[in-house]
C-alpha cells in the first residue's frame, strides 16, 4: 500500500499538477486489482482493512469527479459513482446498478440532515472475486437467530455460504449508522437455487467491530430480507456498509429412525466382517494371495465401520473429531487400495497365468502404505480439513474432500480397466480349442464377486458424495446408510457362504461342535432305559414277596 501511494503521488507530480477525479479513480482501482490478484485476503482483518480503505478513498475521490455519473469496471471490481452539485440539496430517487447488484435510495438519504457542503455523493462498488479469495471464516455470522433452529425440523446449527458478490454502498452523508429511510439492495445469486426447508437466504453486512479477535464478521443487524426467489434476493438495510447475501444451510435431521438404522445395520456389518476375518485367517484350505487380500480388505472395513459407528457424530471435541476423520480417511482408502490389488491379482491370473502371486511386501506397501501417505500429505497440507461442525469427516473447504474422492475415483477407473481386460481374456479362453474349464470357471466366479464388491462400495460412496455435501437430501442419506450398513453382510455372503470350500469347513466346524453334544445325548438316552428296567424288576420282586 505504501508503494502504491508513492506511485500515485509521483504520477501526480510527473503530470505537472493535480490529478483529475477520473484519473485518481482509475489509478486506485488498478492498485486494488493488483492487490486482489495477489490473493492477499488471508484473514478477516485484512478484509476489513480493504473494505474500509476502499470506502474512505472513494469518499475523497467522488467530489473531484467531473461527470455527474461515472462508471468504471476492472478485472476485480465494478464501480459506479453519482455526484450532484448545486446551491440546494438534490432530491429524488437514485438507482445504481451493475450485473450483480442494484442499489435503490434517494438523494435526501445520501445528503443527510447535516450541513450541506455543496455536493452529494452516492456510490456502489462490486467486488468480483472477494467471496472466493478468502477462507471459511469469511462466512462466519456473528448474530445467529436461535429462533430459526427451533422453528425448523433440524436441531443442528446451520452452516453459511456466500451466495452473492460482496458490495460496498456509500454516500456523502456522514451519519449512516441509522438512516431515516432504508436503502434497498437487490442481489443476483451466484447459483440458481430456491429457498426450502433446509436452506434460506440471509441479508448481512460486514461488521468490523463486532468480533475483535477475528477482525470482522458478517452481521444481520439492521438488514432484513424483503423477498427472495431462486435468482435474486432483495434486502432492506437501515445503515450503509459492505453487504452480501449468505445462504444458510440446515443439515438433514438425524432422526431416531436414521440412528436406529445406522446402529442396527452397522452392527450387523461389523459382526459379518468379524466372521469374514476369522474365516480368512483360520481356514487353511483357502489360503492364497486372494484370501490375504480379502482378509485385509475386511480388516480395513471392520475398523472403519467401528470408528464410523462410535465417532462420526462426536464433533464436540475438535481434536478427537480430527482423529476420527483421519482414521476414517485412512481405512476407507485402505479398503479401496485392497480392492485395487484384487483387480491386479485377477488380471495376473488371466493374462500371465504363471507367477500370479504378489509378494506380501508389495501387498502391504500398496494396501496400507499408499493410503497412509495420502493421509499424511493431506494432514500436512491442510490440517483443519479433518473434522467439520456436522460430521467427523473431511471438510468441503479448499476441495479437501478430493483427497479421498480423487484416489477412490482413480482406483475405480483402474479396476474397471482391469475387469474389462479380464472378462475379454476369459471370453477368448472359453472359446479356445482346449479350455481349462475348471480353472476358467473359478476365475469367472472370482471376477463376478470382485465386480459386485466394487459396485457395492463404489455405489455407496457415490451417495456418500451427496451425504456429506451441504445440499444432501434425506433420500441420499438413507441410501448411503443402507449401503454402508449392508456391505459387511454382502462380503460375508459373497466370499464365505457362496464359497463351496468355506461351506465345507463350516460344516466340519459345526459337526465338531454338534458331535460331542449328540454323543452325550446318546449316552444319556441309552443309560436311562437300563436303569428304569432294573428299577422295574426290583419293584416286581418286592410285590411278589409281599404277596407271599
Amino acid at each position: 500500500m505504501r508503494k502504491s501511494c508513492l506511485a500515485l503521488s509521483n504520477s501526480g507530480e510527473a503530470a505537472g499538477g493535480r490529478l483529475t477525479g477520473e484519473v485518481l479513480l482509475e489509478n486506485v482501482l488498478t492498485e486494488i486489482d493488483s492487490l486482489l490478484s495477489q490473493g492477499i485476503l488471508s484473514n478477516n482483518r485484512e478484509v476489513s482493512g480493504l473494505l474500509g480503505a476502499v470506502e474512505d478513498t472513494l469518499m475523497l475521490i467522488g467530489p473531484q469527479l467531473r461527470d455527474t455519473h461515472t462508471t468504471m469496471e476492472t478485472d476485480h471490481t465494478a464501480t459506479e459513482l453519482a455526484v450532484r452539485r448545486g446551491q440546494t440539496p438534490p432530491i429524488g430517487p437514485i438507482s445504481l446498478a451493475n450485473d450483480n447488484v442494484r442499489l435503490d435510495t434517494s438523494w435526501e438519504t445520501a445528503t443527510g440532515n447535516g450541513t450541506y457542503p455543496g455536493f452529494t455523493l452516492a456510490g456502489l462498488v462490486c467486488y468480483k472475486t472477494v467471496e472466493s479469495s478468502v477462507n471459511n471464516s469469511f462466512q462466519y455470522l456473528t448474530d445467529t437467530d436461535t429462533n430459526r433452529y427451533t422453528a425448523t425440523a433440524t436441531a443442528s446449527k446451520p452452516s453459511y455460504q456466500i451466495s452473492s458478490k460482496v458490495v460496498t454502498a456509500l454516500v456523502s452523508n456522514p451519519a449512516t449508522e441509522h438512516l431515516t429511510q432504508p436503502v434497498i439492495l437487490t442481489f443476483r445469486h451466484l447459483q440458481v437455487r430456491a429457498e426450502s426447508a433446509r436452506m434460506n437466504y440471509t441479508c448481512v453486512f460486514w461488521s468490523e467491530g463486532r468480533v475483535h479477535e477475528e477482525g470482522g464478521a458478517w452481521s444481520r443487524s439492521g438488514c432484513t430480507k424483503v423477498t427472495s426467489n431462486a435468482t435474486h434476493t432483495v434486502c432492506s438495510c437501515s445503515h450503509l456498509s459492505s453487504f452480501a447475501v449468505l445462504m444458510a444451510l440446515y443439515p438433514v435431521q438425524n432422526t431416531f429412525e436414521l440412528r436406529l438404522l445406522t446402529w442396527l445395520g452397522l452392527s450387523l456389518s461389523v459382526v459379518c466382517l468379524l466372521l469374514c476375518i476369522l474365516t480368512f485367517w483360520l481356514c487353511r484350505s483357502i489360503q492364497e494371495t486372494r484370501t490375504t487380500i480379502h482378509l485385509h480388505l475386511c480388516v480395513c472395513l471392520f475398523i472403519a465401520d467401528l470408528v464410523f459407528l462410535t465417532g462420526i457424530s462426536h464433533t464436540q471435541s475438535k481434536g478427537g473429531c480430527r482423529v476420527v476423520a483421519g482414521l476414517l480417511h485412512l481405512f476407507f482408502l485402505g479398503s479401496f487400495s485392497w480392492m485395487l490389488l484384487e483387480g491386479v491379482q485377477l488380471y495376473l491370473m488371466v493374462v500371465l497365468v504363471f507367477n500370479t502371486t504378489i509378494r506380501p511386501l508389495y501387498l502391504h506397501a500398496v494396501g496400507y502404505g499408499l493410503p497412509l501417505a495420502i493421509v499424511i500429505i493431506s494432514a500436512i497440507t491442510y490440517p483443519d480439513g479433518y473434522g467439520t461442525t456436522q460430521h467427523c469427516w473431511l471438510s468441503l473447504e479448499r476441495g479437501f474432500i478430493w483427497s479421498f474422492f480423487g484416489p477412490v475415483c482413480t482406483i475405480i477407473i483402474l479396476n474397471t480397466f482391469f475387469f474389462i481386460i479380464t472378462v475379454w481374456r476369459l471370453a477368448q479362453k472359453f472359446s479356445s480349442l482346449n479350455p481349462d474349464l475348471s480353472n476358467l470357471r473359478k476365475i469367472k466366479v472370482f471376477t463376478v464377486t470382485a465386480v459386485a464388491q466394487l459396485c457395492v462400495l463404489g455405489t455407496m460412496w457415490i451417495f456418500g458424495v451427496f451425504q456429506f455435501q451441504e445440499e444432501g437430501t434425506v433420500v441420499m442419506t438413507y441410501l448411503f446408510t443402507i449401503l454402508n450398513s449392508l456391505q459387511g453382510a454382502l462380503l460375508f455372503i459373497m466370499h464365505c457362504l457362496l464359497n463351496k470350500t468355506v461351506r465345507e469347513e463350516y460344516g466340519k466346524l459345526l459337526s465338531c461342535i454338534c458331535t460331542p453334544l449328540k454323543k452325550r445325548y446318546t449316552e444319556v438316552s441309552t443309560t436311562n432305559p437300563s436303569s428304569n428296567q432294573s428299577q422295574g424288576s426290583r419293584s416286581a420282586e418286592n410285590t411278589g414277596e409281599s404277596q407271599i
